[in-house]
């Protein structure tokens, strides 16, 4: 196989690409010098084969449609070269997120950037720093195929703690506990474990507070709530202070807004007349 014919597989298999992964390629394709590499790149961004999206981060344009369109969740994959899809991202790449937003937002450990795309904004989060000093921000990632590429995602259990830890990058309590509403099923341990990873009194709480409020067919055992019950907050926490007024769960030691409670955002039920 010739190297045009390689390069030509590469671009098919590659819709988003970082420099590093095409370095590596040309490397292996017996391309050694950094300035054959570059000419390269630069040749077919001028031919109008690639669009340069950012430093180091290239997409191949479809060679059937004028479009620009690229997926704005592969750009995110790709975005830092430890790039994690999660938050609400993560809640719409699992299928339950209440809303679709264009913010797109992706874990990495170490500070990047944020930056827009044919008006999408791609958020930058640095990893929580429990899951950093303990060696553990791979944990709850799978890995999932898309547009032929394998990406990185947090996994649901996961991503439910995050956005719990985090609202305002899940959306606003509004959007995740109406988005949560989608959630049929959860592995309980996992998500108790990550919470503890966290190290956070306050997000144990509510991830407490949350699994009490699940469905019967949730499996949920005593011994899942005595080992968040231990690393709870000794005094009161709000879990939102921009929520308005709130309600104390004792059990909890957790104020919760009363928009939550009492489930605001949904239809009165009320006869048709």
């Amino acid at each position: 196989m010739t190297s045009s014919m390689k390069l030509k597989v590469f671009f098919e298999t590659h819709p988003i690409f970082r420099y590093e992964e095409f370095l590596a390629f040309m490397i292996a394709a017996g391309a050694s010098r950094p300035s054959s590499w570059r000419q390269q790149l630069s040749y077919h961004q001028k031919a109008g084969h690639l669009i340069h999206i950012r430093k180091r981060l290239y997409a191949v344009k479809p060679m059937v449609s004028q479009e620009q369109w690229v997926d704005p969740y592969l750009i995110a994959s790709r975005a830092t070269a430890d790039a994690i899809i999660a938050y609400h991202t993560a809640l719409e790449l699992h299928g339950i997120a209440y809303t679709t937003f264009n913010e797109f937002t992706f874990l990495t450990n170490r500070q990047a950037s944020p930056f827009d795309y044919e008006g999408q904004h791609f958020r930058t989060v640095i990893q929580p720093k429990a899951l950093l000093n303990s060696g553990h921000t791979d944990f709850g990632v799978d890995i999932i195929q898309r547009g032929g590429l394998s990406i990185k995602l947090t996994c649901l259990e996961r991503t439910i703690v995050d956005v719990l830890d985090r609202p305002y990058l899940g959306g606003g309590w509004e959007e995740i506990w109406r988005s949560l509403d989608n959630v049929t099923q959860l592995d309980t341990a996992r998500f108790i474990e990550y919470a503890l990873l966290l190290n956070n009194a306050t997000t144990i709480a509510k991830v407490g507070y949350f699994l009490e409020q699940r469905p019967s067919h949730f499996i949920l055992e005593k011994t899942h709530l005595e080992k968040l019950l231990i690393h709870i907050p000794k005094q009161p926490h709000y879990m939102s202070r921009e929520s308005g007024a709130g309600k104390y769960i004792e059990k909890w030691q957790l104020i919760v807004p009363l928009a939550i409670i009492n489930r605001t955002w949904e239809e009165p039920d009320v006869e048709n007349i």
